[in-house]
């Protein structure tokens, strides 16, 4: 008995198909996946996966987009157009779900986010940038003190990304989450 024909599928179906397979790879066995187990979760050959993405870098470039894409989406930042802010409550509510984001995908941190790959081809926008914004907004609504906003989100995204780290190694979520935006209110307060 012979395998079963091969699905024609539409270029941007196989390649969903292709990035979809490693995504499920990745979330499950983080930076340990190789282009080979992709190309048998895929079922293609090896030279279909190398047609899509002529690199590993590629591929990794690819899922971190949609993965960036994924969390602004589900958490966009508001506009003051839209309604007033409130900044010290849109940071704690950021921090929580980039929390929560984080631990849902923990596979993909060391292959995506902490890798040679990130060094590689690092990410032009990214956490920090996006709380560098917030605090931007929030002083220009004289919610914030005077911070310098791209230092100070460097170090709220390492104390966020600690805290998401230190749950998944154990620790009690509401202590760790208390901790962290307390810090949070604390360093932005006007």
């Amino acid at each position: 008995m012979g395998k079963p024909p091969r699905r024609r599928l539409s270029p941007e179906a196989r390649r969903l198909e292709i990035v979809e397979a490693a995504e499920r790879l990745l979330q499950a066995h983080g930076a340990d996946v190789r282009v080979e187990d992709v190309v048998r979760a895929a079922g293609i050959a090896k030279g279909t996966f190398f047609l899509y993405f002529p690199t590993w870098d590629d591929l990794l470039e690819t899922v971190r987009g949609r993965l960036v894409s994924e969390f602004d989406v589900t958490h966009p930042l508001p506009t003051e157009v839209e309604s007033p802010v409130d900044w010290p409550g849109l940071v704690d509510a950021q921090a929580i779900a980039f929390i929560d984001f984080t631990l849902s995908r923990r596979g993909f941190g060391e292959a995506i986010f902490h890798s040679d790959f990130a060094e590689r081809r690092p990410l032009a926008d990214n956490g920090i940038a996006r709380i560098a914004a917030i605090i931007r907004a929030g002083q220009e609504a004289k919610s914030f003190g005077p911070v310098d906003p791209d230092a100070t989100a460097r170090l709220l995204f390492a104390a966020t990304h600690e805290t998401a780290d230190t749950i998944a190694a154990g620790a009690g979520r509401e202590a760790a989450i208390a901790a962290l935006l307390n810090l949070l209110r604390r360093t932005l307060a006007p």
